[in-house]
């Protein structure tokens, strides 16, 4: 293996004790489940928003400029139902998860483009998507420190003059990297013209590791590909989460885990390109496809490479796609990511699919055996 810098070294230092817990221990799926539920330190949105703004006006600056900007969207919101509202997110009784509202938060915060990327990752677990026109332009509005009533005037503008066959089209990653180097004082709207045929709603980078993990797994049906589609998602992503609806006797974790959780419809969905790629689909088809390396020589199968390498590696990879795909990277302090980095690490002879498969049975067999408000929660 060669030398790279510790994945451990770029975590805080709560996300480095819960990355020790699982890089040192060897926990049975039980054991493992018992840490997500009482010992796991989880972040929280009230958290995330006072590491981004330390003001001790936080929630009333919110709830002024959130009905503000209700009011120019020419929507009508009452003072005291908006109070209401961001009282339950800084109790974390519920968090916002339409992007748009995330952006409006950032306005009204003051926060600064890289702060914004953050506050979408901890989220929602994409940061700015730079292929994305509208959010191009927010990113752009938040880095000069303008106004949300100033970008929405920036975004319509644009969609009324962009010309979608203007310029080479860019990935994402490319398309980011253009916007970081635009100099101070350059005029948005000709960068925007000049990227036009760029934009667009989904990620592609992140639809073709979609396909390539798919297709490892649907080469081998015989039948016509929606079936074969359906088979996967049933036989090889469910993984035992329950499919009902009401979650009323779930514990808060199995809430947490089974929110999002890709199902044959979605899987469908963003095969057919009509439904943007999730993160959890990727890192789930990461798991059942070793790697995505398909029946390729890969030097962590040598007996030489201890379990904690093998580890360290898988993260790194996973890492690398996440970048690409401009989602957030893995954090030991998110209850999926929890579940997914407790599976890169080797145990007896299962491979990575097969321990999700234990331990998310393991999460959901008793939904009684948990009380409610497991995990431990922290600024």
């Amino acid at each position: 293996m060669t030398e790279e810098r510790s994945i451990r070294s770029e975590f805080t230092e709560i996300s480095a004790r819960q990355w020790d817990y699982l890089a040192k221990e060897s926990l049975t799926p039980k054991q493992a489940v018992a840490f997500l539920n009482s010992g796991l330190e989880l972040r929280t949105f009230p958290g995330n928003l006072r590491s981004l703004y330390q003001g001790e006006d936080l929630a009333e600056r919110l709830a002024q400029q959130m009905v503000r900007y209700a009011a120019f969207d020419g929507k009508t919101v009452k003072a005291d139902s908006m109070r209401k509202k961001v009282q339950n997110w800084m109790k974390n009784k519920n968090v916002p998860s339409d992007r748009e509202e995330l952006f409006r938060i950032a306005f009204a915060l003051g926060l600064d483009e890289k702060q914004t990327d953050q506050l979408l990752q901890r989220t929602v677990e994409q940061g700015i998507h730079y292929r994305n026109e509208r959010e191009v332009v927010f990113a752009f509005s938040l880095r000069n420190h303008q106004s949300y009533e100033t970008a929405c005037a920036s975004a319509r503008a644009f969609a009324d003059r962009r010309n979608t066959e203007s310029g080479q089209e860019l990935r994402t990653r490319a398309l980011k990297l253009a916007f970081e180097e635009l100099p101070p004082g350059e005029d948005m709207m000709t960068f925007l013209l000049d990227h036009s045929g760029s934009f667009g709603t989904y990620h592609n980078t992140a639809w073709q590791y979609y396909t390539e993990m798919l297709s490892l797994l649907t080469d081998g049906c015989t039948d016509e590909e929606v079936y074969s589609i359906e088979y996967v998602a049933d036989h090889y992503l469910r993984m035992g989460v329950p499919m009902e609806k009401k979650t009323a006797s779930f514990s808060d974790m199995q809430k947490m885990i089974k929110k999002y959780w890709p199902g044959v419809r979605s899987i469908k969905a963003m095969r057919a390109r009509t439904e943007d790629i999730s993160r959890r689909a990727l890192l789930l088809l990461y798991l059942i496809t070793g790697g995505i390396r398909g029946q390729e020589y890969d030097e962590l199968d040598e007996d030489y490479v201890s379990a904690s390498e093998i580890l360290e590696e898988h993260c790194r990879r996973l890492n690398q796609m996440m970048e690409e795909c401009g989602m957030s990277l893995m954090d030991p302090r998110n209850p999926f990511d929890y579940l997914v980095l407790y599976c890169l690490k080797p145990r007896e002879d299962d491979d990575m699919g097969r321990r999700m498969e234990q331990i998310v049975q393991e999460l959901f067999q008793e939904t009684e055996r948990a009380e409610p408000g497991q995990g431990k929660t922290t600024e």
